[in-house]
């Protein structure tokens, strides 16, 4: 299921992930965790987001897998002097809430991810 209007609130919330990365290069990097430049999370974790969400009607594709699997891990996290896992600690209350209103879109039966570690990492992410 596509959801334009998700895809619009998190480049909102995220203005510099906008045009950060192409489609086409998402789609040959599927696991954003796998990334061997230095990269920004506050740019690439939300431009992955935003693939998922204009690409619902893609369920099979191993991004929206390993998106969620990331922001698990993100979630996880208690030490935001851990670089490669900081998302969560860098991001402003208004920018969580995007995380976890794409969590809760993710939840959705059609988008055939596992629910049960969608919920976990939506509990973390709620948690603060």
């Amino acid at each position: 299921m596509k959801n334009t209007h998700l895809s619009a609130q998190i480049e909102a919330a995220f203005p510099d992930s906008v045009g950060v990365l192409s489609d086409v290069f998402i789609e040959a990097h599927p696991d954003l965790s796998r990334l061997v430049a230095p990269v920004s999370l506050q740019t690439v974790v939300p431009a992955y987001m935003a693939w998922c969400a204009r690409n619902g009607h893609r369920p099979a594709e191993l991004v929206h897998d390993y998106t969620v699997s990331a922001l698990a891990e993100f979630g996880r996290s208690k030490k935001p002097e851990l670089t490669h896992l900081n998302f969560k600690f860098n991001c402003s209350p208004e920018q969580r809430q995007v995380v976890e209103r794409f969590l809760r879109w993710s939840l959705d039966p059609a988008l055939l991810l596992d629910t049960k570690q969608v919920e976990r990492s939506l509990k973390r992410w709620s948690a603060g």
